[in-house]
Formats: C-alpha cells, structure tokens, sequence
C-alpha cells in the first residue's frame, strides 16, 4: 500500500468490505498512478448507517486529468468491484469541482459534510457553499421529487410491490436535501450525518412530522 495512503475509518464496515476497499485502493493506484490525487469514501459506509450485505460503498475519486484512455483503465475495476459491493466511483478534476459549486451546491455541501479521504489530498472539508444558490436547488429539487413520486404513484396501478420499489430508490435522495436544508436554518450548527438524527433535526427545526420516512427505511430493512 503506498506510504500516501490514509488510515481510513472503515470500523463500521465489516471485514470483507474493509478488505475490498483496501484491494480496491490497490488498484485504483496501480492502474492510474500519480493521476490519482484523492480517493474518498462518502454516503452510508462514514454516516453510520451502512448495512453490511445491503448498502454499497461509494467513492470519490480526483484525478489530475480524465481523459478516455483514464475511462477504458477504470472499467475492469467498476465491473470488478461492483460484485464486491463497491459502486461505480464519482471521478472529477480539481478543475471541474471549481466550477461546478454553483451548479450542485447540495451534491457538494454533502460531500463536504459526508467523505473520509484515504487517499491523498481532501478537497472537499474546505469547499465553500453559497448559501442562496443551495436554498434555490433545495427548492427545484423538492418540487421535482414531488413530481416524481406523482407520476410513480399513478404509473404503479396501485401495486404494492411497484409502490415499494419507488419510494425505496427515491428515499435516500431526499438526505442531501434535508442536510442543505439545516445548513441553511441553522447556521451555526453541522448538519447530522447519520439519517434518524437527520430526520429528528428536520422535524425540530421545521415542524414537520417524518414518520412516513422511517416507515419507508423499515421497508428496506425488512427487504422488499
């Protein structure tokens, strides 16, 4: 393992997810070599609320450049790893995060809050969000989920396994969103990372009840 690399939180996994992502570094620094400049985890595996056998591990990988022979180097590994519970890995440049805070200030304000870098420099604990540019994109996002469920919900025909399987792949989208929206109300405290305190803040700040929510992580946990 390269003397660069991290010591990374990975308590949480169980053993053989640990053992994936150490191979998975591996090659990931095998393969591209000094273009690696970060590798990060993010979503489930640092929040808490990884399930071992169910959730998958997700990772940010900054390249110094990508270009397509970087793309045909990556592939034996996305369909290598894909079988070992690890998701096709995010890549970016240095570059291309500069000029998309703007664009994707939720997807980014979530990395800021939800990564662990095992690998090189973190680019992400000092990222800047613009607050009225999150507010504006919490906003198009919650009224196109809403569209979204509409159109499901009239498009299952009522069929209860169909109903299930939309409301579970649309849940976990709505966490970078909820986060956004406490980082906005509450300026001066970090947003929860692990989803139940992320639901209790939202119910608290917000007055709303989120029940349906917990039911829906029930569903999931109980599986389909």
């Amino acid at each position: 393992m390269s003397e660069q690399t991290n010591s990374a939180n990975l308590s949480g996994l169980s053993p053989r997810a640990q053992v994936n992502i150490r191979s998975f570094l591996q090659d990931i620094l095998t393969s591209l070599s000094e273009n690696v400049l970060s590798v990060s985890l993010t979503g489930s595996c640092v929040t808490g609320d990884y399930l071992p056998g169910e959730s998958e591990v997700n990772s940010v990988l900054v390249l110094a450049e990508i270009t397509p022979q970087t793309l045909d180097m990556l592939a034996p590994l996305g369909r290598r790893y894909s079988r070992k519970g690890l998701s096709t890995p995010l890549i970016m440049t240095p570059e291309y995060i500069e000029r998309s805070l703007d664009v994707f200030p939720v997807e980014f304000l979530d990395l800021k809050l939800i990564h662990t870098t095992i690998h090189g420099r973190d680019f992400f604990s000092g990222l800047t969000i613009n607050k009225s540019l999150l507010r504006l994109q919490c906003e198009r996002e919650l009224k196109s989920k809403l569209i979204h469920l509409h159109q499901g919900y009239i498009s299952s025909s009522g069929q209860s396994q169909a109903l299930k399987l939309l409301l579970m792949n649309v849940y976990p989208e709505f966490f970078p969103l909820f986060r956004a929206m406490l980082s906005i109300s509450q300026m001066s405290r970090t947003p929860p990372l692990n989803k139940e305190e992320v639901l209790s803040r939202i119910e608290a700040a917000f007055g709303v009840y989120l029940g349906p929510f917990r039911k829906i992580r029930s569903l999931g946990e109980e599986g389909l």
